[in-house]
């Protein structure tokens, strides 16, 4: 099926684009910058509302992922954790993260609850800023932090996988203490879980990937990448994982009994390293963003050397992010424009 790949419009921020969000509705695009301000696009381009964020520089940004929720969380320099109401531009709470610097934030699949981690500090928090846990990491800064997907019927009970120096471990909202520790002698940099559970990924500090068995701890490390794997992406069915880590995309076949001993795909054409990854939430289109500038999209992952479109972007294209459709797709570059194709 032949896809086309239309430029819709082009804003600007004036700083490099750090994050990019779209709220669950697809309506508000959600664009951070690395100097703190946060602003609030329309889906037609319209400017809506920008955010003070915070003053230091804004580290982390994510919507509450429910169908009727305006609410955005951010985290920065400032130590803090604030929410705001997207759709009147007002802060709702202030919440301190622990430490200087709040890296990382997710929200758990039903929006029930929201971690942040500061240094080796985890808090988990209600939507209304009421602190539930804290911990801390036994070993190291946190790294990386997400929760385990969870979709229609399933009733196990919300998990949060954390990763830093000596391996993952996991927490739950119930339980005051990590519940499970996977031991590993390394340093994981950025984690992903595969949208049915199975695998959580790893990229690592010595250049490497690592997939964890979710529910057994097995874990099976893969090498051969040039620099440090920051870019990570789960296709829709958990089958396919692209990485980075090299100017070509690599793909790993994550089918039957998973990756061990399979020869990964590659997709090549990024003249420069990539910079981002990201599969439609709903298809089977991967796009590619890289230092080089252009922005790609592929379709079928076997090896390839030219993608089904390019988008030339002019700088360096530091952030992507596909509407909850899968229509829309928004890149942010190291320049601070903002740009938004409409894909079908």
């Amino acid at each position: 099926m032949k896809i086309t790949f239309n430029h819709l419009w082009r804003n600007s921020i004036d700083d490099h684009v750090l994050a990019l969000d779209w709220s669950p509705d697809g309506q508000t695009l959600a664009v951070a910058s690395v100097s703190g301000p946060v602003t609030l696009f329309h889906l037609d381009g319209t400017r809506r509302f920008t955010l003070p964020a915070h003053g230091f520089g804004t580290m982390s940004m994510r919507f509450q992922p429910k169908a009727d929720s305006s609410l955005l969380a951010t985290s920065g320099q400032d130590g803090k954790v604030r929410l705001w109401d997207s759709s009147t531009g007002e802060q709702v709470c202030e919440m301190d993260g622990g430490a200087a610097w709040v890296e990382r934030l997710d929200w758990s699949a039903d929006g029930a609850y929201l971690a942040s981690c500061a240094g080796r500090k985890i808090r988990l928090w209600t939507p209304v800023g009421e602190m539930l846990q804290a911990y801390e990491h036994p070993r190291s800064t946190v790294s990386s932090l997400g929760w385990r997907p969870k979709r229609a019927g399933d009733e196990r009970p919300q998990v949060l996988a954390v990763t830093g120096y000596g391996g993952l471990n996991l927490y739950t909202p119930a339980e005051s203490a990590c519940i499970e520790e996977n031991p590993w002698k390394g340093s994981a940099l950025v984690m992903a879980w595969s949208p049915d559970g199975r695998f959580i990924a790893t990229g690592d500090q010595d250049s490497t990937i690592h997939f964890w068995f979710a529910d057994t701890g097995q874990n099976l490390q893969m090498w051969g990448y040039p620099v440090k794997v920051m870019q990570l992406a789960w296709d829709a069915s958990s089958r396919y994982l692209a990485t980075g880590g090299s100017d070509s995309v690599v793909v790993w076949d994550c089918s039957g009994k998973g990756p061990e001993g399979t020869k990964p795909a590659t997709l090549q054409s990024h003249e420069d390293l990539i910079s981002c990854l990201a599969f439609q939430p709903v298809g089977d289109v991967l796009a590619s963003g890289g230092r080089d500038g252009n922005l790609m999209l592929w379709r079928g992952m076997k090896n390839k050397k030219s993608p089904l479109l390019t988008a030339e972007l002019e700088e360096s294209v530091s952030q992507i992010t596909w509407s909850p459709n899968g229509k829309y797709l928004a890149a942010g570059t190291e320049a601070g424009d903002v740009f938004l194709f409409e894909v079908k």
